[in-house]
C-alpha cells in the first residue's frame, strides 16, 4: 500500500502532507507540516518507521520556528527500550506509541496496532511530543472503538475527548475542531 493524504488544521492555520508506504519489511511514514501558530510561522518534517505491526521503531523530526531549528531523533528497540539521540530513556520504556501534537497521523498508530473489536476500550502509555513546547513526555491515552470507522480518543489534556472518523486504512478523515482531511 502507498497512500498520500492532506490534512487541514482547524485550530491553527496549517496544512499537512503525509505519505504512508507499507513495504514487505516495515511501514514508512513521512510528513510535512507548514503553518502559523502561537504567533509564529513554523514547519515540521517527520519520518516514522514502524514494524509490520505498526509498532514504532524510529522517529526523525525537524522543527523550525522563527528561524530556529531543532531536531528529534528517537528509536525503540524490539524489547521496547527507547533511546533519544543514542541515549537510553528508561522513563519512556512503558510507552508503546508516539503522539506528535500537530498531526492526526499518529492516531493511526494505535488504531492500526490494536485492531480493537467494537466497543472495546484500551489504555495506552504514549510518548507525547509537544512541538510548540519542545517537550517529550509519557502520557496516558485511551482509545475506544465506537463503530467500524469511528474511535473515541481520550487523553493528553485532562478530560479531552474527540470522536475520530477514519478511513479503511485507519487514517483520520475528521478530528472535530482540530483536523479535517481534504485529499488523499
Amino acid at each position: 500500500m502507498k497512500k498520500q493524504v492532506i490534512w487541514k488544521a482547524l485550530h491553527y492555520q496549517m496544512m499537512e502532507y503525509c505519505n504512508v508506504e507499507i513495504t514487505e519489511t516495515d511501514i514508512r511514514i513521512d510528513g510535512s507540516i507548514v503553518g502559523f501558530g502561537e504567533d509564529t510561522p513554523f514547519s515540521v518534517t517527520y519520518d516514522i518507521i514502524t514494524d509490520r505491526n505498526w509498532e514504532v521503531t524510529a522517529l526523525e523530526m525537524a522543527v523550525e520556528r522563527s528561524g530556529d531549528c531543532s531536531w528529534i531523533s528517537i528509536q525503540r528497540d524490539p524489547d521496547g527500550k527507547w533511546t533519544q539521540s543514542g541515549h537510553a530513556r528508561p522513563e519512556w520504556y512503558e510507552c508503546t506509541d508516539i503522539d506528535i501534537s500537530l498531526t492526526p497521523f499518529t492516531n493511526t498508530l494505535p488504531i492500526r496496532r490494536l485492531e480493537l473489536p467494537l466497543h472495546d476500550r484500551r489504555e495506552l502509555q504514549v510518548l507525547y511530543i509537544n512541538v510548540f513546547d519542545n517537550e517529550i513526555k509519557p502520557v496516558t491515552q485511551w482509545y475506544t472503538r465506537l463503530a467500524e470507522d469511528k474511535y473515541l480518543y481520550e487523553g493528553v489534556v485532562r478530560d479531552f475527548k474527540a470522536e475520530l472518523t477514519v478511513d479503511e486504512d485507519g487514517l483520520v478523515l475528521d478530528y472535530p475542531g482540530l483536523f479535517q482531511r481534504i485529499g488523499s
